[in-house]
């Protein structure tokens, strides 16, 4: 059987890399999905969870993610997610308390650029409350 390599990356790391079947992307325009020799691409993710197959019917990983791009050269999936976050060590418990305190703070905030930032915050914990679920 053919495989081809997935890796993501963050800003601030490599957090996986590995041999698979297939990788299942969320794009902009709906879910996008690499098998080995796919056609060379180049896209914008959209926020939701990534989906790494180690053979056909077997999501062997899925990664939470917010924002950013994949490349695919044929025999390699490159995930650069603004934000990366293994599925299995979401805490829900901690993620609702962050929603909580940053819908709090963002009702409270008067600095519009303050607020945006929060807002992308709370986006994020918002993928996360998703993926755990």
């Amino acid at each position: 059987m053919s495989t081809l390599t997935c890796d993501i990356v963050t800003p601030a790391k490599k957090l996986f890399t590995e041999e698979c079947y297939m990788v299942v992307v969320p794009g902009k325009e709906g879910e996008m999905g690499f098998l080995p020799g796919h056609a060379q691409l180049m896209s914008t993710l959209a926020d939701g969870v990534v989906r790494v197959l180690s053979d056909a019917s077997t999501v062997a990983h899925t990664y939470a993610l917010q924002g950013g791009y994949v490349q695919v050269t044929g025999e390699k999936v490159i995930i650069l997610a603004d934000r990366a976050q293994s599925v299995e060590d979401i805490n829900l418990d901690e993620v609702q308390t962050r929603i909580a305190d940053l819908t709090s703070r963002i009702e409270a905030e008067s600095d519009e650029a303050h607020r945006d930032l929060l807002e992308v915050d709370l986006g994020w914990y918002r993928v996360l409350e998703h993926a755990a679920a």
